[in-house]
Order: C-alpha cells, then structure tokens, then sequence
C-alpha cells in the first residue's frame, strides 16, 4: 500500500488531526516526526520502471529527511515556527549540522524499525544556544517515518557531574577521616553513594551493596520511624546533628540537606563517625571525676570538722597553761614558767594554723551562689581602717591611687583576698626599711590575661597590689601559693603558710588567675585579674 503524507490525510480526519496536535503542543518535550525522502534518481537512471522499485526490497537510499510534524517546544526550542518547518528538509533547515550522525541516527531508525535513545549536544545557531539533550528515535508508520522527542537534560548532567565529583570527594574524606563514612541519597532518598565504615544501624554496612537502595529501608526496624522522619526534615532543608549508638557503636551522626545553585535540595548527606572509644574515655573521666569530687568533699568536710573541733582542746590547754603559772608558778621555778610560755606560744601559733585551715576548707567547701557587686575602693577603704593598728607599728604607707573599678564578687571572699596580700605586704619588709604599699587597677582585654583560657570579647579587671619588701625569687612563685610552704623562718616572720593558698583559692572561685612579677630585695607586685562579667562564685 502506498504511504500517505500527513498533507493527503481525508478531511474526516482532519479534526483528529488537530487534536493530537494541540495535545503535542502541551508537552515539555520537544516532538518532530521525520518523514524519509530516498533518493529514486538512481534507480530512475538503471530504466527501472517505478512500480518496479517499489517493489523491489531494496529500497533506495535515503537522501534527506523532511519534517511532517512539530510540536510548541520544538518551535521554542529551534526559534522557528511550523510554517517554516513543515515540508523542508533537515539538509535546507539545518546546513550546519550535516556534519553531524543526528541525521544517519534517524536513518537507521527508520531503516532497521530499532529505536534508539542517547544523550546528544547540540549547538544551534539561529539562537546561539546549546544544550545537552536526551534523545528518544522511534520507528511510526509503514517504515519510512521516525519520531524524534528529545528534552533538555542540561541541567541534569551538570549535577550529574558534580555529584560524580562529591563522590570521589566524599570516599576520599571516608577513606582519609579514621571510623568515619557517609551516605549520599537523592532527593527521594535512594542511596546514590556511600563509602567508609558502616554502623550496625543498617541492615548491611557494606557500601559497595548500598546504590540504589532506600535508605530508610537499609535501617534496623526499631529506628526505621526516627530515621525516616530525620530524611524528611531534610529533604525540607533541616539538617541534624546528634550522637546515639548502635550494635556496640556510638556515632556521631549528622544528617543534612545538599543545596543547589538555587538554594533547592536536591540530595541529602549523612556522615557517620565512630566515637566509641572516645565515649568510653569520656564515662571513664566523667566517673573519676565524680569519685574524686566526692572525696575532694571528704577531705574538705575532714579538714573543716578537724579545724572547729581541735580549737577547744587548744583552749583548754592554753587555760591550764595560765593555772599552772598563776597557782604554781613558785613551785615550777623560772625554767618551768619559761617552759609553759614556750607551750602556750605553740597553743597560739597552733590555733592561728587552725584558723587559717578552717578558713581555707570554707572556701573549698561553700557552694556556687549568685555574686554581688563589689566597690574596690570602698572596700580598701574599710581595709586599711581594720589594718591601721598593723600599719601605724610597721609606720606604713599604703597608697590608694583611684580609680577603682565595680566588680561582680563575693564581698566576704575578696576582702579575704585583698587582706591577705595586704597583710603580707606590710609584713615581708626589712626591718629597717618603711612599708610601702599602692594598690592600683585598670581594665584590661581577656586575651592579655595570662595563664587562662578566655573569650576575645571578654574584660578583666586587673587588680595590683605592689609592696617594697624583701621580694621572691622567681624560682619560688608557684611554691608560695601552696599549702603550708614557707620560704622564711618564724623567726623572721609570723605566718601560718596558707595567706597566699586562700588568696589564689578565692581568685579561682571567681574565674579568675593571680600572677606574681617581683625582684629580690626591691619589692613584689601581685597581680589579680578578675572577670567583669556576672558568674556564679564557688567551686
């Protein structure tokens, strides 16, 4: 039977016609039906009578192809409308690309009845543009037709491309990165990728077997539901960070969306890290912290008990010291007063360590509590009056050079702190030399505090307090802030050893360091450095 063209179609069939074509015409997809013209001139040339050629099986070569069909987006996509397409050939439309297999592949198609689909670049230049596309050719009619739809899939195999790309970035992080891995699903949360170590939250922790799964269905039953609904959210672009653990892991886990270009989710990350041995650290530090807190606190309460309760037996014997040289005292004789003097003075040199210890076990042992603010100079102020009887034997100096800052603090603590360096300022001078002391203070950044880990953005209050006594050798400022360390003899000065203990013990309630900067013979100068920010006072 001889093959119609569209242009010889019944008029009955004409409103069929131009149905399908409006409904061509809706589509996204780019339609031209290509129609063979063979080159007949050949057999024409041999004295073959027509009918004959077409009845021979060999048909004769197709020459060219002609456009009997077109939709919309092949009119946008080509910049031509159909009256200049329909019924001219590709070689009088398209010159440019007769260079190109475009037109042997629709040849074939339409010779061999195979169709045939591949991604195609095309360049076209009455609009200078070109895409990538993918290209469907399938055989229509009695065999001299084909049908080509073809669809922009630029944008597809760009991300393509870059998903290529991820990939290999993300099996050579998983592969650099020790107990980590990562899956990467598409939109629709098909695994595309994964590499690296696997949790046993998934059924297989295989990567090379995970393409092309589900991945909430890869997950154990009891965490499919907190699984798909962490996928969910971020495919709507809300991205998780938390730690849970698994078949003996314990991972830290981050589930994410991946952005395009235009801000849209197109795929979603999840990264995998194995901190199970770092957890187990972790507990183990956690509990030898809490066992050492609790016997920190042991000590602590032993040493506050040890120090209220041996007072009464110091007393006691201090009293009977008195008795024994006021009711014996000729009956003893001289060496046996002198002897209770020495005992009494040891009584007393006991019950000022005491103090001192009871005080200090105070510090370690009073709780967290909201500070109050404290006014530096008010509070020097009330410092040299309490220490005037000190200062007028030692016929001292004490220097008060404003202004003093307003600081957050415990009143009772840092008067504490303040009076002790005080008190050891006038006390650790050469007897023949006047006590002088000036107590100064400025503001200073975190980031010069020394000896202590700050934020950029915080200030310090940096508090001085400078003597001109006998000074401390360098090799000597950590020791002096311990326990019952004494570099002098009680014989050149009284002290217990445990001033500058509280005074560092207070100075860390409140976040804060305490350094020294002094030259023997010449004087010290202590440095307290104090938060200006409100934070709970304890330990």
């Amino acid at each position: 039977m001889k093959q119609r063209s569209i242009e010889t179609l019944h008029p009955n069939e004409v409103p069929s016609l131009a149905l399908m074509q409006a409904a061509l015409d809706q589509s996204p997809t780019g339609i031209i039906i290509y129609e063979a013209v063979r080159d007949t001139d050949q057999r024409r040339a041999q004295h073959q009578p027509q009918d004959a050629v077409e009845a021979n099986d060999e048909r004769p070569p197709i020459r060219t192809l002609r456009l009997v069909l077109v939709n919309a987006k092949t009119e946008q996509t080509l910049g031509l409308n159909r009256d200049q397409l329909l019924g001219h050939t590709v070689d009088v439309l398209f010159p440019e690309s007769m260079t190109t297999n475009l037109w042997d592949i629709v040849g074939r198609v339409i010779e061999t009845g195979q169709p045939h689909r591949q991604d195609f670049f095309y360049h076209i230049r009455r609009n200078n543009t070109a895409a990538w596309y993918d290209m469907t050719v399938k055989p229509v009619g009695d065999g001299e037709r084909a049908v080509v739809s073809f669809t922009d899939v630029t944008e597809l195999r760009s991300a393509r491309q870059a998903l290529l790309g991820d990939s290999i970035l993300f099996k050579a992080l998983s592969s650099t990165v020790p107990e980590m891995g990562v899956i990467v699903t598409d939109f629709f949360k098909k695994i595309i990728t994964a590499s690296g170590v696997l949790p046993g939250l998934l059924d297989n922790t295989n990567p090379d077997e995970l393409a092309g799964e589900m991945l909430e269905n890869m997950v154990q039953p009891d965490f499919r539901e907190d699984w798909r609904n962490y996928l969910g959210t971020a495919r709507n672009g809300e991205a998780h960070f938390f730690s849970d653990h698994w078949g003996g892991w314990r991972s830290e886990v981050y589930v994410g969306p991946v952005f395009n270009d235009v801000g849209a989710v197109v795929m979603i990350l999840v990264v995998f890290r194995n901190v199970t041995e770092q957890y187990r650290q972790q507990q183990a530090l956690i509990q030898s912290n809490a066992a050492l807190q609790r016997s920190n606190q042991s000590l602590e309460q032993f040493a506050y008990v040890a120090s209220h309760d041996l007072q009464e037996p110091l007393r006691k014997i201090k009293s009977f010291g008195d008795l024994l040289r006021s009711q014996y005292g000729q009956a003893i004789g001289q060496q046996g007063a002198d002897m209770i003097g020495r005992m009494q003075s040891a009584a007393d040199r006991m019950s000022t360590l005491i103090q001192s210890l009871l005080a200090y076990a105070r510090l370690s042992a009073e709780q967290k509590q909201q500070p109050g603010m404290v006014h530096l100079e008010d509070l020097f102020n009330d410092l040299i009056a309490d220490l005037s009887v000190l200062i007028q034997e030692r016929q001292g100096v004490v220097r008060l050079k404003p202004p003093m800052p307003i600081i957050p603090g415990d009143p009772q603590q840092l008067r504490q702190l303040f009076q002790n360096l005080l008190t050891n300022a006038l006390k650790f001078v050469p007897i023949n030399r006047t006590p002088l002391i000036t107590l100064s203070a400025q503001i200073v950044e975190g980031p010069n505090v020394p000896s202590l880990a700050t934020a950029a953005d915080s200030i310090y209050a940096l508090i001085s307090v400078q003597d001109n006594g006998i000074g401390i050798d360098q090799a000597n400022y950590d020791k002096v802030f311990g326990l019952f360390n004494r570099l002098h003899g009680r014989q050149q000065f009284e002290g217990s050893g445990i001033g500058l203990a509280t005074s560092k013990k207070v100075v860390e309630n409140h976040k804060g360091t305490i350094s020294i900067d002094s030259e023997v013979g010449k004087g010290t100068t202590f440095n307290v450095y104090l938060p200006m920010e409100i934070s709970p006072v304890g330990v």
